[in-house]
């Protein structure tokens, strides 16, 4: 089961098909119920080893087509061998890591070009009318307010007043 309702973009792959508030089961859906109705749940701690072993796999059968001695794994596909030995090598494209690569001269575009929200400048300079040097040539300093000093008196006078409650 890939997922549970047949998505636009993965045709085939969902269980169901969703139209609105309408579900139409696919032959899939059918296949895995019927599949499931003939496994028992499993009872108590579902075979918990309490000795620690390992479960061991069970023998080649329609359902399990795998045989492996309990001590084996698939062997490594031609090749594969030698990436273990050697690494996967150097990168293509990259000669002295990444911080090295692309141009050593910055483009620079105006705000607007990447901007989500509204009033971004298309001129590319910043509020104060100079050119933008970089991403902190848009930073101003922000009013003073009050607002957080009144906050932060609120709360240590009602710390004070609710101690002095409880003493």
């Amino acid at each position: 089961m890939y997922e549970y309702s047949e998505e636009k973009d993965n045709k085939g792959f969902g269980l169901v098909n969703l139209n609105g508030n309408s579900v139409t089961n696919k032959d899939d859906f059918t296949a895995l119920k019927n599949a499931y109705s003939k496994v028992a749940n499993l009872g108590g701690d579902g075979g918990y080893k309490t000795n620690g072993q390992p479960s061991k796999c069970p023998p080649k059968s329609d359902q399990w087509d795998v045989d492996l001695k309990d001590d084996e794994l698939p062997a490594l596909p031609d090749g594969a061998k030698e990436f273990f030995d050697k690494g996967a090598g150097t990168p293509p494209g990259l000669k002295g890591g990444s911080q090295e690569a692309g141009s050593d001269t910055p483009t620079n575009a105006p705000a607007a070009n990447g901007a989500v929200t509204t009033g971004a400048s298309t001129s590319g300079s910043a509020s104060s009318g100079s050119p933008s040097k970089g991403a902190a040539a848009g930073l101003y300093a922000p009013e003073f307010s009050a607002a957080p000093l009144v906050c932060g008196l609120v709360v240590l006078a009602s710390s004070i007043f609710g101690g002095a409650l409880i003493l």
